[in-house]
């Protein structure tokens, strides 16, 4: 705004009952963009007029997506993004508030519980085996069956409350606790499938021979981690109808929350969650890259 005068003004007039007035009044602070949020938070907890407050939040929640929509582009053109910080962000679509500390520190504690239990003679598939077992049979982290389709499964915080998610979300948050335990598990996609591969790709030509993926072996995360072996992959692969495992494409940061995303759009709009499905769908366009 060019002065305080000129905001206090136009806040004066947000609860004008001429609408072309309003349109102004709301184009102008539009204008002026997140960085006016703070005044707008504070004008909307000490307004006692309902018009007001009902055009002080739409206002908001507008300029609040502009600034989720802007911090996603920057993280999709960040040399140091991370898996965890892109999927605060895709989460922030249903929960304005989401608090990123919270979320460390439940993942932390997760972590730990992992952690403790590995030392330095333990084979990757015994690693993966604790990994399992701490994440399935302690934590008790599955699918949501009861319904597939809710938005919520795909959504961090509440996949760490709940302990229900889908597939995606599951590979997701298995993925990364793998790299703070410094496992090379990487998320791979199988046209909509995603399995996570254990990449050894030295040890991998040893049992395959030189021809074969880099991954010594699969996660399957549909079956509570259930490790498979380059023969009962295409098994699965088969059974799923999605090809072949010729088709493995890995998934980098920015191409595995797109995925998420997507997952989440398909989500809202199968509830009938249009508004939310829109914003998705603007996320999604900054990710065009991968």
């Amino acid at each position: 705004m060019d002065n305080i005068v000129n905001f206090d003004t136009l806040l004066a007039l947000i609860d004008d009952h001429d609408d072309e007035v309003f349109f102004a009044v709301r184009d102008r602070l539009l204008a002026a963009g997140p960085d006016i949020l703070p005044v707008l938070e504070y004008a909307l907890s000490s307004s006692f007029n309902l018009l007001q407050h009902d055009r002080l939040e739409q206002i908001i929640n507008h300029l609040k997506i502009s600034k989720l929509i802007d911090k996603t582009a920057k993280w999709a053109n960040s040399e140091e993004k991370t898996l965890l910080d892109g999927w605060i962000l895709l989460s922030s679509v249903h929960y304005p508030t989401i608090l990123p500390e919270k979320i460390e520190q439940l993942i932390q504690r997760i972590y730990l519980d992992i952690w403790i239990e590995f030392n330095e003679s333990l084979t990757s598939i015994e690693k993966v085996a604790i990994i399992n077992h701490i994440f399935y049979n302690i934590y008790h982290f599955e699918l949501n069956l009861a319904d597939m389709n809710a938005p919520e499964n795909c959504l961090l915080n509440n996949l760490l409350v709940s302990r229900k998610g889908n597939q995606l979300s599951l590979a997701t948050l298995y993925c990364i606790l793998a790299k703070k335990l410094n496992l090379p598990i990487h998320p791979l996609s199988i046209g909509q499938f995603v399995i996570l591969g254990y990449y050894e790709p030295e040890i991998a030509k040893e049992v395959y021979g030189d021809d074969s993926h880099p991954y010594l072996f699969y996660i399957n995360m549909e079956h509570k981690g259930a490790i498979l072996g380059a023969k009962e992959l295409e098994f699965v692969v088969h059974d799923i109808k999605e090809g072949t495992s010729e088709n493995i494409v890995p998934l980098n940061e920015g191409r595995h929350i797109k995925q998420l995303l997507t997952l989440l759009k398909n989500s809202y709009l199968s509830k009938g969650f249009t508004d939310k499905a829109a914003v998705t769908s603007q996320l999604i366009d900054k990710l065009y890259k991968f």
